[in-house]
């Protein structure tokens, strides 16, 4: 790499824009769970279009790879190529462009957070279908594109790739390309129809086809009206069969399940149950009236979190209706089928507190006492979950003796997907701690853990349940998302199916620089 290049780059938005230091290198070269097999060769934080297309085009031009960032939040190294490559930092593309309440449209620069992009639409009467992950206060919109994501939203209204009507993406050559509607002349980016779904092709693709510059979502009114639910059960089965039966009657906008280990570490970890005035303060302000958000904040307050412990397992559930009425009515089927399932009432402040305060800080990537985390999931049908479970679960014991001997603690999080469900295995186990963990939480919180020595008997047999668990639960049909470089994806493919794929990304990418190796795609032409 010479200077010639450097320079060409810090032209575009000023030398600032440009980071060559060890410090802004290694952070770069890892994300929760992986580690790149060499640093970047320095990162490029474009502020404009312009900048992003022109930097891709001579990164490319100069023969190295590009690995587009966004919130840094993977886990399945999802920007680390094992070439040569430049880091595409999308965290200052961050402006919200347009918000079209007239053709019921909204669209952001892919660094634009889900924070931020919820900020916009403050006293709009309007909301985005998918509302963003619960990592939203640092996820981008590109990234959660790029790597698919849930939670606000997505037991009813999809993935985050469900609300896209259009995106605006550069290519590895610099081009920039329009989907959806947007792609016609003197057009805007109000429909996802029109032709084939070129839109789909650059979702879920980790940055294998181009880097994602802006993206066009859907708005739908905001809900008139909310209930939350809460249950707790005695197995992982009765658990899951009431998830399974409230998805295929269509309750919940969000419904997910926890362990008690869970429960209780989150507690511990900081989680908003525990945050005092500030959350109550935001329940109050989040109700329909002012009474009643103080009467939710007082439940919340007398509830506590010591009920979190009494069930091995529970499920936590948001709604929406058009009224209070609505909203009862669907309370009352969510009550019948807990019931059905052998589930005990409890109070609902975890599901209150999540649509009071929906992005919080990522306390979640380290454990209580700082031991690291990582997740497996799969997606599956809601016929093979309760299979798929009972296997992963039967598996996870099978390796009982070792998890102990090296301190692995196992704990499972289970979700609704519109007609789908999310089963994802947690990990959490005393190790060395990395530089992203640092940036994400502070050096205050951190400190006392940054001088943990490694473990890689313990990181090694975590790698080996995480692969074991992936292949257990592709026997049943799983598919992923966050893909990136872990997860496998070309080789699962029919072959006609990949052929298609791999020529998509020949023509698109004829020289394999464009984030390679995601997907399991070739970094080099076939």
């Amino acid at each position: 790499m010479g200077d010639g290049l450097l320079a060409s780059l810090a032209s575009l938005c000023g030398a600032e824009a440009l980071a060559v230091d060890p410090a802004s290198r290694q952070l770069a070269a890892h994300d929760i769970f992986f580690e790149a097999a060499a640093w970047p060769e320095f990162v490029f934080a474009p502020t404009d279009l312009a900048s992003l297309a022109g930097a891709v085009a001579r990164i490319t031009a100069a023969g190295l790879a590009v690995a587009p960032r966004g919130g840094g939040m993977s886990y399945s190294g999802g920007y680390l190529p094992a070439q040569r490559y430049a880091c595409i930092d999308l965290s200052k593309l961050n402006r919200v462009i347009e918000v079209n309440s007239a053709d019921l449209y909204i669209t952001v620069e892919a660094g634009c957070t889900w924070a931020q992009l919820r900020e916009a639409l403050a006293g709009t009467g309007l909301a985005t279908p998918f509302g963003g992950p619960l990592s939203g206060l640092r996820a981008t919109v590109g990234g959660a594109l790029s790597q698919n994501s849930m939670f606000f939203g997505a037991g009813q209204h999809g993935t985050a790739a469900e609300s896209v009507l259009a995106l605006q993406v550069v290519l590895a050559d610099g081009q920039i390309l329009h989907t959806g509607s947007a792609g016609f002349t003197s057009a805007s980016p109000f429909s996802r129809s029109g032709g084939p779904d070129l839109t789909g092709l650059f979702l879920g693709d980790t940055g294998a086809m181009g880097v994602k510059a802006s993206a066009t979502l859907r708005l739908v009114p905001a809900p008139a009206a909310q209930g939350y639910a809460s249950y707790g059960f005695q197995t992982i089965a009765d658990m899951v069969g009431a998830q399974i039966d409230l998805m295929r009657k269509g309750l919940g906008s969000e419904c997910f399940g926890i362990d008690a280990f869970k429960a209780t570490h989150s507690a511990q970890t900081g989680n908003k149950l525990a945050a005092g005035v500030k959350t109550l303060g935001e329940i109050a302000r989040s109700g329909p009236s002012l009474l009643a958000g103080l009467k939710a904040a007082a439940g919340v307050a007398l509830a506590g979190t010591d009920y979190l412990a009494v069930h091995p397992y529970s499920i936590h559930l948001s709604l929406d209706g058009d009224s209070k009425a609505h909203v009862d009515d669907r309370l009352a089927r969510v009550a019948q089928i807990a019931a059905a399932h052998h589930g005990t009432a409890q109070p609902a402040s975890v599901p209150q507190v999540l649509r009071a305060q929906p992005f919080q800080p990522l306390r979640s990537v380290l454990g209580y006492n700082g031991d690291r985390w990582v997740p497996v999931h799969g997606i599956l049908p809601l016929s093979k979950a309760q299979q798929a479970v009972h296997e992963v679960e039967a598996l996870i014991a099978s390796h009982a003796q070792q998890m102990h001997e090296h301190q692995i603690i196992y704990s499972p999080l289970t979700a609704n997907l519109d007609r789908a469900f999310l089963f994802e295995p947690c990990f959490y186990w005393p190790d060395a701690i990395k530089p992203l963990h640092i940036d994400v939480l502070g050096q205050a919180l951190t400190k006392p853990w940054q001088g943990r020595p490694a473990a890689p008997l313990a990181h090694a047999l975590v790698e080996q349940l995480w692969k074991e668990v992936v292949d257990c639960l592709d026997r049943h049909g799983a598919v992923h998302f966050q893909i990136g470089r872990a997860y496998p994806y070309l080789q699962r493919l029919q072959p006609a199916t990949r052929s298609l794929l791999e020529a998509l990304k020949q023509h698109l990418d004829p020289d394999g620089r464009m984030n390679p190796g995601s997907l399991g795609l070739a970094a080099t032409p076939p």
